[in-house]
């Protein structure tokens, strides 16, 4: 629901009997979190309504009939030459040929086919008698026919899209900036009731702006870049994405639209236009199904997802181990006697050797989040999402017990 039509709903729905839902916390600007100013909805103009298709359809055709046949060979050309063509913006330098950055994507599909085609000599199969996307045969919405291949795929594009330490490019921002930001984003999210695959990619790519970016960027732009990341990621995941006018709203005129679309097309030229990353939330979904674990315990691995990304220790994080640590700690608070199982590592990837890092290294992070003197303490957004009913009070479940001291800093495992 936009905003700045919420009023007008509430008020042309008056005297009618409404679904119970969850009350929305009132949006605060990002650089007046600390003092609690409210905003106001007074003189804010109406978001403009979309044209009909057909009207749009109408004003781009002009009359114009266009030749709908092509000849195949030219065809088959032009999309060679677009495919090898080496992108370069010269406002970010970012470059890269599509042929050489798919090709090692694709051979290592085409590798996982043909080593489980041979047979358990070539390739170890931790739970050979089970197999999920069998099960699921027939069902379109789950596409058992290349489940396995996208998230061999996810797995290979992380590191297209790793993130480093950006932030002795940045002198003016700091951990707890980001911390801060990341926070901010989380209640953008829930007021624009937006996907968590939404947050998960805008955080991913104010990380890479920020990575590749030229220039130092100032603790007063981080608003105006989250809120183009939010932008474009809503138009990659969500049928009706967020208005222009809702981001000035919720951000209180602090950028002009002409600053944030402008913003936009820089985010979008640093990444080349490739939205495609891969996404924690993805491969922890993904783990949850396969594995047929109750919505309750994946929603607490959410839980511990979501908060990870306020941690700038967790950027270069790889996406299908940190959503596996997560997976496995959500076992552990609900079920200390819990092991890592052989369809966990089939579908997740990765032998309880390699999760366990994780997974203790994201309880280690909830202990500071909870118990800790940093910033993150104090930023309780995620915590107090998750601590409603609605998210089965995930944020109230006991952790386990920290296997290291409260002051030891946090690490990115391997």
């Amino acid at each position: 629901m936009m905003l700045r039509t919420r009023n007008a709903n509430q008020a042309a729905g008056a005297g009618q009997d409404a679904p119970v839902k969850r009350a929305a916390t009132k949006q605060l600007p990002l650089q007046e979190k600390a003092t609690g100013a409210e905003i106001t909805a007074v003189g804010e103009p109406a978001a403009k309504r979309r044209a009909p298709l057909s009207e749009l359809r109408e004003q781009l055709s002009g009359g114009l009939v266009l030749e709908s046949t092509r000849k195949a060979q030219q065809g088959k050309q032009d999309f060679e030459e677009k495919k090898t063509r080496v992108r370069s913006n010269s406002a970010t330098d970012y470059k890269f040929a599509a042929a050489d950055k798919f090709a090692p994507l694709e051979d290592a599909i085409e590798e996982e086919e043909s080593t489980a085609a041979a047979g358990d000599e070539q390739v170890f199969d931790p739970a050979p008698h089970y197999d999920f996307d069998a099960e699921n045969t027939g069902n379109d919405f789950e596409v058992p026919c290349f489940a396995w291949d996208i998230f061999v795929y996810y797995r290979q594009r992380e590191g297209a899209f790793k993130v480093g330490d950006y932030l002795a490019k940045h002198p003016k921002l700091s951990k707890d900036s980001r911390a801060v930001l990341v926070d901010w984003m989380i209640e953008i999210q829930e007021t624009f009731e937006l996907n968590h695959e939404t947050l998960y990619l805008a955080v991913k790519l104010v990380d890479i702006f920020l990575q590749h970016s030229k220039k130092a960027v100032n603790r007063s732009e981080l608003q105006l870049i989250a809120c183009a990341a939010v932008f474009v990621a809503s138009k990659y995941d969500e049928r009706q994405p967020p208005l222009i006018d809702d981001f000035l709203y919720v951000s209180e005129d602090a950028f002009t639209k002409e600053q944030l679309e402008t913003m936009e097309l820089e985010l979008l030229n640093t990444v080349a236009f490739d939205l495609g990353a891969p996404l924690s939330y993805s491969h922890v979904r993904r783990l949850a199904k396969a594995c047929k674990v109750d919505m309750q315990t994946l929603t607490l691995a959410r839980y511990v997802l979501e908060t990870s990304l306020m941690y700038y220790e967790f950027v270069p994080a790889s996406e299908s181990k940190i959503a596996a640590g997560a997976f496995f700690l959500a076992l552990k608070m609900t079920d200390p006697a819990a092991e890592w199982m052989p369809v966990m590592h089939k579908y997740s990837g990765y032998a309880a050797e390699e999760v366990e890092p994780w997974m203790w290294e994201l309880n280690h992070m909830m202990y500071i989040r909870k118990e800790g003197a940093g910033v993150n303490a104090k930023l309780l957004t995620a915590f107090q999402k998750y601590s409603h009913e609605v998210f089965f009070k995930s944020a109230e479940v006991p952790l386990i017990a920290d296997k290291y001291a409260i002051d030891r800093p946090l690490t990115c495992p391997n």
